[in-house]
């Protein structure tokens, strides 16, 4: 290599270097000029784009949904207590039949039999009591007077010979032992006379109190007899408790009737009630004279006034519930087993302050806020909420009547950042600030025009 080309190549290295690092140092400044060109076409940011609604005041409730059913409260089934064919069963299911009306019978001759016999008893137990009251006839003394009479004579003679015969077993005209015959019937004698002097007596002062006291509770007896029967009796005829419906019929007259088997349904459709349960967690707030409403699914598009009238003392152990009862409070024809539901209402406010459910959140700190408009900006209100229905919330502090509140747009507004809502700016208003100087007119349902 001669000392030309040696020259020429350092001269071209050198050119490179330079020629690099002038690119190197150009670079920087490029970037930063175009990127001053583009913030210059960049559009300034918008104001978050929000509606409102109007702070309102109006009725707002906290209610329950329950599942209930239509049924009677005077409701009964009826069991046999006796055995035996049924000699006496008419009733078909809806049948109408009055208090105190036979509605089975069931055969049992042997316990009519048992009813006269006891009936008899007393008869004869009565004439007793009666004729011992009554006292003893003149007839009946002047009788045993006579008896005294010949019992008088008849232990006299025994006496006398009971002598005679002694004096000839002395003699031993007689062996000794006719002297202990004549002793025995001596003795027989002055028992039977002592006997009808007795009755004499007592005839002649009348029956004692304790004579007419025995038979007084004879009489009794024989009359709990009586009472025992008939009550057997009875059992194998049924009559209705009250008037009502026959619901069902289990058997039918000809067959024969166990003990304690179920015979046919009644009930008293003029008791019906809608009757639901509460859970464990709302139980204590159940009070008489609840309001609610009822829809049944046998009339689905009608919801039905209704009053709680009773509300059970304890809860069911098993479903942990407690049970109430409402009546409907519209005349309206219910049937048996009807299925619907309650909406009770647990508590309600007529004057209540109220918002959309939108308009309040919960900051991550855990606290409830709304965001207010004020002459173009959002102002962050920290408020305490209420009963909550319907897409509606009570608001107890925080908000006042005819404020606008925020409903949309709020997530990521802060206290003080201007707003826009939806519509042409006003004139004279740049673009990008569209509606930030007021808020637009609420309509008449309290939601914001969307122009």
């Amino acid at each position: 290599m001669t000392l030309n080309s040696y020259s020429d190549s350092f001269i071209l290295t050198r050119g490179l270097v330079c020629s690099v690092f002038l690119l190197v140092l150009l670079i920087p400044l490029l970037l930063v000029g175009c990127g001053n060109k583009a913030n210059d076409a960049q559009p300034q940011k918008k104001a978050p784009l929000v509606t409102l609604a109007t702070v309102t005041a109006g009725e707002i409730s906290r209610s329950l949904d329950l599942t209930a059913e239509v049924v009677p409260i005077e409701a009964i089934q009826i069991n046999s207590m006796a055995e035996g064919p049924i000699g006496f069963l008419p009733w078909r299911e809806g049948d109408r039949v009055e208090g105190g009306q036979k509605l089975v019978e069931i055969n049992r001759e042997m316990y009519r039999a048992e009813v006269k016999a006891a009936e008899a008893a007393l008869a004869v137990a009565q004439a007793k009591l009666d004729d011992l009251k009554a006292g003893t006839r003149p007839e009946e003394i002047d009788k045993a007077r006579e008896s005294v009479r010949e019992a008088e004579q008849s232990a006299e003679f025994e006496r006398s010979d009971a002598e005679r015969i002694a004096q000839l077993v002395e003699t031993g005209a007689l062996p000794g032992e006719d002297v202990e015959k004549a002793r025995v019937k001596l003795t027989a004698a002055e028992a039977k006379l002592q006997s009808a002097r007795s009755q004499f007596n007592m005839l002649e002062t009348g029956f004692t109190r304790t004579a007419i006291a025995v038979q007084e509770a004879t009489v009794k007896e024989t009359a709990a007899k009586l009472e025992l029967a008939q009550a057997r009796l009875n059992e194998t005829i049924i009559a209705a408790p009250f008037a009502g419906t026959i619901i069902k019929v289990f058997v039918r007259q000809g067959d024969m009737a166990a003990m304690k088997a179920p015979l046919l349904e009644m009930a008293d459709l003029s008791s019906l009630v809608v009757r639901c349960a509460v859970p464990e967690t709302s139980a204590s707030e159940a009070r008489q004279g609840m309001k609610a409403q009822v829809r049944l699914d046998a009339l689905p598009n009608k919801d039905l006034p209704a009053e709680v009238v009773r509300v059970y003392p304890e809860l069911d152990p098993r479903m942990r519930t407690r049970t109430i009862e409402l009546t409907v409070q519209e005349p309206i024809e219910l049937v048996p087993g009807m299925f619907g539901r309650v909406r009770l209402i647990i508590e309600s406010v007529s004057d209540a302050v109220t918002v959309p459910v939108q308009a309040v959140i919960v900051t991550p700190a855990g606290l409830q806020v709304a965001f207010v408009a004020i002459e173009g900006k959002a102002a962050q209100r920290k408020v305490e909420t209420g009963i909550e229905e319907a897409g509606r919330i009570q608001i107890l502090s925080g908000l006042t009547l005819g404020e606008k509140v925020i409903v949309s747009g709020q997530e990521k507004l802060k206290d003080g950042m201007e707003i826009r809502l939806p519509g042409p700016p006003p004139e004279g208003q740049p673009k990008g600030k569209s509606g930030a100087a007021s808020p637009p007119k609420e309509n008449p349902t309290g939601k914001a025009n969307k122009g």
